[in-house]
């Protein structure tokens, strides 16, 4: 028998962690629907690199 190759997974940062609990995300905007239109406003959706949590932004 042969050994299966051990792949080495790297471990989440935990300063990566530490700064969106505190406030601290990296927000870019959403591509794959750069404007809509919610309640007549155009609006803008980003998305925190680091943690994933969304946040809309009327433009």
């Amino acid at each position: 028998m042969r050994m299966g190759q051990v792949l080495r997974f790297q471990k989440p940062r935990k300063s990566d962690q530490t700064l969106c609990r505190n406030g601290h995300h990296k927000w870019r905007p959403v591509k794959e629907d750069p404007f809509a239109v919610h309640r007549g406003e155009l609006v803008t959706r980003f998305r925190c690199e680091k943690c994933g949590k969304e946040k809309v932004k009327a433009t």
